[in-house]
């Protein structure tokens, strides 16, 4: 990605009357090798662009297509398992649920203690294989650069880096550890939870 167009000469001097910093810092992350924000520029790539795609399409979004394509792999999950699948957020999980109920390509039944199972109605499972057409082009294009071999490394390093979740938010908690936190449920980027 092409960095931004430094501003004008009068933008820069305008700023600099106000007290802006208007030169570069001494200690800057670089997003060339900055592993998160290559992760993050692409999560936003497939989700938006996907997204896009899917509502136009068929009417539904990302986080509509992770509950189908989950629930194609786990039928009878509950949300509660399908936020630990997927690593949304309860809200998040119930937004999405609540719209495939709603549109009959997902049924409810009450398990114990109030629970409720979840299962693909036919015209879930149709529209699963159609949005799997698309994901799966979608990642083709996304992945042509790469040899077989690169894609399997690029997998295991994804997955050896997941590992690693539960030792971040532990250093997350370390960090918050005494201090009150906000209600972030609405604001969490892409509705992950912590765990």
């Amino acid at each position: 990605m092409a960095p931004p167009t430094p501003p004008p000469d009068a933008a820069i001097a305008h700023a600099a009357e106000r007290g802006l910093l208007t030169s570069r810092l001494d200690h800057t992350i670089d997003r060339d090798t900055f592993s998160p924000a290559l992760l993050g520029l692409l999560n936003n790539v497939l989700v938006w662009g996907g997204s896009r795609v899917l509502t136009t399409l068929h009417g539904v979004g990302t986080n509509e297509w992770r509950v189908l394509s989950a629930l194609g792999n786990y039928p009878g999950a509950t949300a509660r398992e399908l936020c630990a699948v997927l690593g949304i957020n309860k809200s998040i999980a119930s937004k999405s649920v609540n719209a495939l109920v709603e549109a009959a390509y997902v049924g409810q039944v009450d398990g114990r203690r109030g629970s409720r199972h979840l299962f693909l109605t036919d015209a879930g499972a149709a529209l699963h294989d159609e949005l799997m057409t698309i994901a799966l082009r979608r990642v083709e294009i996304l992945q042509h650069r790469l040899s077989p071999a690169e894609v399997g490394e690029l997998n295991r390093l994804l997955r050896k880096m997941l590992d690693s979740a539960d030792d971040l938010q532990e250093y997350e908690r370390e960090l918050l550890a005494g201090i009150p936190q906000p209600d972030t449920t609405r604001s969490e980027p892409n509705g992950v939870p912590a765990r």
